[in-house]
């Protein structure tokens, strides 16, 4: 049904040019293999042994006139290759008109009669099958070879990307190991060109942890700060004597340590409230940025420089037995438990 609805759209011609040069290409091919193993010396004999009729024939028919029927199969692709490029010409394909024979070098390869170039037509038989693919005309994806294909080249592919991150990973720690400069690269290259949105970054959250975060704990605070007070008047040997005068002596010591509580309480209430309005901003973005700076490589830093190394080292580790991890084999598992259900 595909192929009757290609054939009757605009790229039909088209579409019966490419599926006749495949047949012409599987043909030409199954041909050069078998005369390759036909030339093998025990073949022969095996043929001959057993099926003359048909030795005799291949060997006086086909086998002595092989290269006369090879350069046969070559005069069709050859003409088939110009009549593409030509088209391509026509509708202006490429951005020049000589690009053609270079974006389809095995096109020209594969026409060399010799040897091992004539295998190089297989990739003319892959490219008319990825192009018919394209255009409708057949669809491989819904085929078992096709997932089979998929399956093994998606595992192929993974096994590469993962040795390679990993081997990048092992050389950044080697790297840090040896006291490497890929931490100062980091700061210099990475973090300092962005350090405007860092810093913003670093002081709303400042700010959005005092509104939030300390009133959460208003009330705690408050008593913690009643609490101190309390135990430091207690302390106080002017609040004793205050407390010894006679009958209103308690009563001002008490009144003296709530409103010395309100006021230290009104006065934190006062710096959060400030701290975490945008009037402030300046302030939070300098804070900021001494903090990122203090994360700079310096020689008066070097406890801090190790610590930032070990954590780098053991996050860099982290990601390596993530990527270890064969996602292929998962997936593999999941489908098989799928299918067991």
């Amino acid at each position: 049904m595909k192929v009757q609805n290609a054939i009757k759209n605009k790229y039909s011609f088209l579409v019966l040019v490419d599926l006749f040069m495949m047949v012409l290409l599987l043909a030409n091919l199954v041909l050069i293999i078998f005369d390759w193993i036909y030339s093998v010396d025990f073949i022969n004999r095996a043929l001959e042994a057993y099926l003359p009729a048909f030795q005799s024939f291949y060997e006086h028919y086909i086998h002595v006139n092989f290269q006369v029927i090879d350069l046969t199969f070559v005069s069709i692709f050859l003409a088939e290759f110009f009549f593409s490029w030509a088209l391509a010409i026509i509708k202006h394909l490429h951005h020049k008109w000589f690009f053609y024979p270079f974006i389809h070098w095995y096109d020209l390869v594969g026409c060399i009669p010799v040897g091992s170039m004539r295998f190089i037509r297989v990739l003319r038989v892959y490219s008319i099958v990825v192009r018919l693919q394209n255009m409708g005309v057949i669809d491989l994806k819904k085929t078992s070879l096709y997932a089979y294909y998929r399956k093994y080249y998606d595992i192929v592919m993974e096994e590469i990307s993962d040795r390679v991150i990993i081997n990048i990973l092992v050389g950044i720690q080697d790297e840090l190991k040896d006291g490497g400069k890929v931490m100062d690269r980091i700061i210099t290259n990475v973090i300092k060109p962005r350090q405007q949105i860092i810093t913003e970054w670093i002081s709303n959250r400042i700010q959005h942890a005092l509104i939030v975060g300390v009133r959460a704990k208003e009330v705690e605070i408050h008593e913690y700060v009643q609490n101190v007070v309390a135990i430091s008047l207690q302390k106080s040997s002017e609040l004793k004597a205050v407390s010894q005068i006679p009958i209103m002596g308690k009563v001002i010591a008490e009144s003296i340590e709530k409103s010395i509580s309100s006021i230290i309480n009104n006065a934190i209430d006062t710096i959060i409230t400030d701290l975490g309005s945008p009037k402030n901003q300046i302030l939070m973005n300098e804070v900021s940025t001494v903090l990122i700076d203090l994360v700079q490589f310096k020689e008066e830093n070097k406890k801090l420089n190790a610590l930032i190394n070990e954590v780098a080292f053991e996050v860099i580790e982290e990601i390596k037995t993530q990527v270890t991890v064969k996602k292929w084999m998962l997936k593999d598992q999941a489908n098989k438990n799928g299918d067991n259900e």
